[in-house]
């Protein structure tokens, strides 16, 4: 006790403020972690996309273009020119532009009174900014449309030839084998005259058919050459896909070959789709291009790229104008690039094996 008195100088206890009490331990449960956010397949992709430098630029890049072909008529009323008014009094004596690069001028003091940003057309002295204009309208138009109708055609043959299978699928394939190895061009060369003669007026020839029944020759004739890539691509997805077990679940409770179809395999295919869908497009653009080129196409006074430059390139020899070739052949090769650059973003966003 006396040790203990000792410690105390002042012979008084220690007050109870002192006190620390009772010692505080630190709770050495971690922090409630975060709850985690599950994402789809879908979103995902999307997340690869927004992080791909490539792909974004590709998509406002072609979100500008496609802005351009559908706004063609707005685009037309703010320039105030028309695609197809001629004017020769911008043309030398010899039916070339007037003034530099293909009579490029931003001034309205010329014999239009009007601005040309792109130049003018030689012999006929259009605009060739609308040119371009309605032209990416026509070409988009076609491409789109041809696709999307090949697309829906290809996944439903893909798809049925899978499935079943047998002496099914060993005929569809050999139509696809078939249809893969003939000459696309050579057929479009003798059938697409044809047709639109047979679509023109009695006694008339092919170059008499209105530029809406041209377009849609055209789309009709990319539709049935289009579809085999994607069958193809979605045979062999089906393939795997159905001997899965939800695919046995379905058929054991009694679901019709039409629910299977396309209730349990098809939204599982929408990634190889997609992809095929991008790559199908400027494929399609290029080709609308050259058979407007080789002037089975699209004709006059339709505007298109691909006809544009077919002009284009008779007046190349010299360079007497370049610019009527040069700008609508870079338009098309900016658009096909950002078509291709996007559709090779999507395929490593829904399927990042495919980079590794």
């Amino acid at each position: 006790m006396g040790g203990t008195t000792s410690m105390w100088a002042d012979g008084q206890m220690p007050s109870a403020d002192l006190d620390p009490g009772p010692v505080q331990v630190a709770d050495a449960k971690p922090a409630e972690a975060k709850a985690i956010v599950g994402r789809s397949p879908g979103q995902l992709a999307l997340m690869r996309l927004r992080r791909d430098r490539t792909a974004v630029v590709s998509f406002w890049v072609l979100v500008f273009f496609i802005l351009v072909a559908v706004l063609a008529p707005v685009i037309q009323w703010i320039y105030g020119y028309n695609a197809t008014t001629t004017n020769s009094a911008l043309l030398d004596d010899s039916g070339f532009p007037l003034g530099y690069l293909g009579g490029i001028t931003f001034s309205t003091d010329n014999a239009s009174h009007h601005i040309h940003v792109f130049g003018v057309e030689p012999t006929l002295g259009r605009d060739l900014f609308m040119q371009v204009v309605w032209g990416m309208q026509t070409s988009l138009k076609i491409a789109v449309t041809a696709t999307v109708v090949s697309t829906i055609l290809g996944v439903v043959v893909g798809i049925v030839s899978a499935y079943f299978g047998g002496w099914v699928d060993a005929v569809i394939s050999w139509i696809i084998d078939y249809m893969l190895a003939f000459p696309f061009f050579l057929f479009c060369l003798a059938v697409i005259p044809v047709i639109n003669t047979r679509l023109a007026a009695p006694g008339g020839c092919h170059c008499d058919v209105s530029p809406d029944k041209r377009v849609l020759t055209i789309i009709i004739v990319f539709s049935l050459f289009g579809w085999m890539y994607t069958a193809r691509l979605v045979r062999g997805q089906v393939l795997s896909l159905r001997e899965r077990e939800y695919v046995d679940a379905a058929r054991a409770a009694g679901a019709p070959a039409r629910h299977i179809l396309f209730r349990q395999l098809l939204p599982n295919l929408w990634a190889p789709i997609l992809v095929s869908f991008s790559l199908a497009v400027p494929a399609t653009i290029t080709a609308e291009a050259a058979l407007s080129f080789l002037n089975i196409g699209v004709i006059e006074p339709t505007p298109d790229l691909g006809r544009v430059i077919n002009t284009g390139a008779q007046f190349i020899v010299g360079l007497p104008d370049p610019m009527y070739l040069v700008i609508p052949g870079i338009v098309i090769f900016i658009l096909v690039l950002a078509f291709n650059l996007f559709g090779d973003a999507m395929r490593d966003a829904l399927d990042p094996r495919s980079t590794r």
